[in-house]
């Protein structure tokens, strides 16, 4: 709770944060959850801040501040970078222009002359030239700003001034209503609010037309069961991840239409597990090929000689492929490589007694085989597909001097989650480690800011993460449409500078990587941040959400805000998701070791650390211009004019030299950290005092040992007055 600097809010000035030194600090007198969730703030006889030159004399003498509450994820107890739009204001911003529209500020008026508006202009919008203006007191006062255009200043000692949140930004509720009734409403607002009707042409009249029956069957019956399948059907329809109904877990009624719903349809098998086999090397796409990776004992399959790789050919007459696709998902989704593994788990469950025939290959056989089997109670013990992860928030560990963190979602255990971060990041720091990991398999998502907070992490102030990567569209009800929201040009980094990562970064994702796992990922892999490795894309659940409450403790979530590539109309992660850099296949081989208790994923990312810091690849990513020298005593040299002093080193072994007015050619080779150049053609002008350019050449041209440090180059010389060259990277 505290008070930040609004001058650049009421300037239009959008894209800084404020710092930490123009922030009132305040404090919780009251319980934020438990109770009114009062505060206090004892002002400050002369505040910190800028100051505004409203009455245009040509001296800046009025401080505007903002009342906020928001969660202090990092750092100290100020509220850092993103921090400062995590909560809630004592105004309310227009979302589109970034305007204040209502609210109250704290002003503060050094001389008693400075102006602020006594209400707004023809134009309706606040701190425009036809405001008409008031005197504001010397000292501290309070303006009031209310939404038909009126101000009041206040002066009383001890002010009471509220958070506030817009009227439209509350979370519908037909709870109350019937069956029927909620789900007209739950439609009427679809209609509008729901992100992706166009985008998935959703006709809303065919959906109410398709559901409303079972709801009014469900009404008719008292049934809270059936009017839940009904919501459920209709929200794995849309294919969004983002939008999905949940009820209590005691809730007896819908928990047993539930079970009752799965046996009806699944509860039998035939003794066998399903594999949907993924080799992109191998031109194999996920559906193409659908194997048998295990059998139960005693079992139809068993009896018909199914055995692991078993390929099925045919189901019921039908192609494997269009038959897996007429099976319902376990969880939605729409991008369309992920589908077949959600639906692959009850490929081979059926009614209890279904007679299904099955066409089939065994290994090594040329002919196909069809045969008629009994469904029933036979199916197989559990056994792992995928690497067993850790039940912990945040895990931390250190392996071949690689750092591995691992998550599981953006939403609980915020600070921890920020502590253990730091803690493995300092390790990294005094240990030097050539890469770091960052295992997001599993992880469903969760807050916004957490997600950048985190992701900040990987980035230095002189090279910063834009923090909006992506546009974001929002409904307006008075355009009556979705409209983009604005976008600033805000950057985020470390907020402990001492502990930015800037070494080799790997992602790893799965199909349960969702929503701010996604948004974390997809933020790093386009600004070529980090190497993504997985299996499969991610979830593809693009956008914001919100959720209705219906009837018998039903809730409905929906994803009411959609994010966009920049200037385009075209969905960032929705129905696509991030797609790997590096593919990992499913194979029954990768399925045998992970089994076996390896993790094919996690070694794939082992090879592209090993690649990515590899010394070979940091030289000839990019020039290096010679900035700093250290002498034989360890005196530092600055070198003026690096531009005159650049080398650069070809894929090829060759390399090319700028010193000063020479330039140098040749080749070179690195054995573990040795350099050695072995120079070619070369000019040979007089460079004019005080050049460098002899010693440059000459150092360089021998063998050196060499040494990374972030995005700097040490070139270590035995035997000449420079002791050391530091080389920075070009830009």
């Amino acid at each position: 709770m505290g008070l930040l600097d609004a001058t650049g809010f009421v300037a239009g000035d959008f894209d800084r944060f404020v710092p930490a030194n123009d922030q009132v600090l305040g404090r919780f007198t009251d319980p934020l959850f438990t109770g009114e969730g009062r505060y206090r703030i004892d002002l400050p006889i002369v505040p910190p801040g800028g100051r505004l030159d409203l009455n245009r004399d040509g001296r800046p003498a009025l401080g505007i501040f903002t009342l906020i509450s928001a969660p202090n994820l990092s750092a100290d107890s100020y509220l850092e970078q993103l921090e400062q739009f995590g909560g809630l204001f004592s105004i309310l911003i227009d979302q589109q222009t970034g305007a204040i529209e209502t609210g109250s500020l704290l002003l503060f008026s050094e001389d008693g002359a400075e102006t602020f508006p006594s209400a707004w202009g023809d134009d309706g919008i606040w701190f425009s030239d036809d405001d008409p203006q008031q005197v504001v007191p010397q000292g501290w006062s309070v303006a009031r700003l209310d939404a038909e255009g009126g101000v009041t200043l206040e002066t009383d000692p001890r002010p009471e001034i509220n958070t506030i949140e817009a009227a439209d930004a509350a979370s519908p509720d037909f709870s109350s209503l019937g069956y029927v009734e909620a789900f007209d409403a739950l439609i009427d607002h679809l209609r509008t609010h729901y992100a992706y009707t166009e985008f998935r042409g959703i006709d809303w009249d065919a959906v109410s037309a398709r559901y409303r029956p079972e709801m009014e069957a469900a009404a008719d019956a008292d049934d809270a069961g059936g009017f839940y399948l009904a919501l459920n059907a209709m929200a794995l329809s849309f294919e969004d991840t983002h939008t999905a109904v949940s009820a209590g877990f005691l809730n007896e009624a819908i928990n047993s239409a539930k079970q009752e719903a799965e046996l009806s349809q699944f509860g039998a098998g035939v003794g066998a597990e399903a594999l949907v086999v993924s080799d992109p090397d191998a031109g194999i796409l996920p559906g193409d090929m659908i194997l048998v990776s295990r059998v139960a004992e005693d079992s139809p399959a068993e009896e018909a000689g199914w055995t692991e790789g078993t390929e099925i050919l045919e189901i019921n007459g039908m192609p494997a492929r269009e038959y897996l696709a007429t099976l319902p998902l376990i969880e939605a989704t729409g991008v369309a490589e992920l589908q077949p593994y959600l639906r692959a788990p009850r490929l081979f469950s059926f009614p209890d007694g279904a007679e299904v025939s099955f066409t089939f290959r065994n290994p090594d056989e040329q002919d196909a085989q069809t045969v008629q089997l009994t469904a029933g109670d036979f199916f197989l013990p559990f056994e792992m597909s995928e690497p067993d992860t850790s039940t912990m928030p945040i895990d931390f560990s250190s392996v071949g001097g690689v750092a591995i963190v691992s998550w599981r979602n953006f939403s609980d255990h915020m600070l921890s989650k920020i502590a253990v971060l730091e803690e493995a990041l300092q390790i990294e720091s005094e240990t030097g480690s050539t890469g770091m990991i960052l295992d997001l398999r599993g992880n469903g998502g969760g807050l916004v800011e957490l997600y950048e907070v985190m992701a900040s992490y990987f980035f230095t102030e002189d090279n910063p993460m834009p923090e909006q990567p992506f546009d974001t569209w929002g409904y307006d009800a008075e355009a009556g449409a979705f409209v983009r929201l604005m976008s600033t040009d805000r950057t985020l980094y470390s907020p402990r500078a001492d502990l930015a990562f800037t070494g080799p970064l790997v992602i790893l994702i799965d199909q349960g990587c969702a929503s701010s796992c996604e948004y974390f990922t997809q933020h790093l892999q386009l600004l070529d941040r980090a190497t993504v490795v997985g299996q499969h894309a991610s979830l593809g659940a693009g956008g914001f959400i919100d959720r209705i409450n219906m009837p018998a403790e039903i809730s409905f979530q929906y994803t009411a805000m959609r994010t966009t590539f920049p200037n385009s109309d075209e969905p960032n992660l929705e129905a696509r998701g991030v797609i790997p850099d590096v593919r990992v296949p499913v194979t029954l081989e990768t399925l045998a070791a992970v089994r076996n208790g390896e993790d094919p994923v996690m070694d794939a990312a082992f090879n592209v650390i090993a690649a990515l810091s590899d010394p070979r690849l940091k030289l000839t990513a990019t020039p290096w211009v010679w900035t700093m020298s250290a002498t034989a005593d360890l005196e530092e040299v600055e070198i003026d004019a690096p531009e005159k002093y650049e080398v650069t080193f070809s894929e090829d072994g060759s390399y090319a030299l700028q010193a000063d007015c020479n330039r140098v050619t040749g080749n070179w080779t690195l054995e573990d950290t040795m350099l050695t150049m072995t120079p070619g053609p070369a000019t040979l002008a007089l460079c004019p005092e005080p050049s460098k350019g002899e010693a440059f050449a000459r150092i360089m041209a021998s063998s050196n040992a060499v040494d990374f440090n972030g995005n700097d180059l040490f070139i270590i010389v035995e035997g000449d007055d420079y002791r050391v060259l530091q080389l920075e990277a070009v830009e």
